[in-house]
C-alpha cells in the first residue's frame, strides 16, 4: 500500500486497527497510540502501542503494553511499508 507520508501511515493504521480485539483466552487489546519516532528524507520508523489486559487462572489479572515497530521507505511515488517488528511487552 502507498502512503503520502509517515503521518498518513499512522492515520490509516489507527483508522483500520482502532477497535478492541479479543484474544483466545479472553484478553482484550486496544490500540493506545501510533507515532512517528524518527524520520529522514527516505526512511521513517513508526511505533504502535497496544494496551492488553486480561485474567489468567494461574497468575490472576494482568495488563501490559505491546509495542510494534514499522519501517517505511520513500519511493518515487510515495511511502511504502518495508518491515514490521514486534518489540514485545512492557508491564504496566
Amino acid at each position: 500500500m502507498l502512503y503520502q507520508s509517515p503521518a498518513d501511515f499512522c492515520a490509516k493504521y489507527a483508522k483500520v486497527r482502532n477497535r478492541d480485539k479479543a484474544g483466545g483466552f479472553g484478553e482484550m487489546s486496544t490500540l493506545d497510540k501510533v507515532t512517528v519516532v524518527s524520520e529522514t528524507s527516505d526512511t521513517a520508523r513508526v511505533e504502535a502501542l497496544w494496551y492488553t489486559s486480561g485474567h489468567d487462572p494461574d497468575s490472576g489479572y494482568y495488563d501490559a503494553f505491546e509495542r510494534v515497530a514499522f519501517v517505511l521507505v520513500k519511493r518515487h511515488d510515495g511511502w511504502r511499508l518495508h518491515s514490521e517488528e514486534n518489540l514485545g511487552y512492557e508491564d504496566n
